[in-house]
């Protein structure tokens, strides 16, 4: 199975609290377990997931990461692993 892309990923997750409002819940208590199931893959201790939930008076923007990695960042992608998957820590479930 592929790793969905991250428009893919707030989709399910939207559809999924549509179908389900506890499901809302569930992603507020622990955003790092649902992201992971959503995704397939065990999201590192070492990436921070952050939830943002928006109301009608607040809306939150995701700024895509820069082009230019740190030095942390080199040496994921030198160790092999997957860049969208090590920049999980600015992904932005927002409801």
């Amino acid at each position: 199975m592929a790793v969905p892309t991250r428009s893919e990923v707030e989709a399910i997750i939207a559809e999924r609290i549509a179908a389900d409002p506890a499901y809302r819940e569930t992603l507020l208590a622990d955003p790092r377990a649902v992201l992971s199931e959503v995704v397939g893959f065990d999201i590192p201790e070492s990436v921070q997931v952050v939830l943002h939930e928006e109301s009608l008076t607040q809306i939150h923007l995701t700024v895509p990461a820069s082009e230019n990695l740190s030095d942390a960042d080199l040496e994921l992608v030198a160790g092999g692993a997957d860049l969208w998957a090590s920049n999980c820590g600015v992904f932005c479930c927002d409801g």
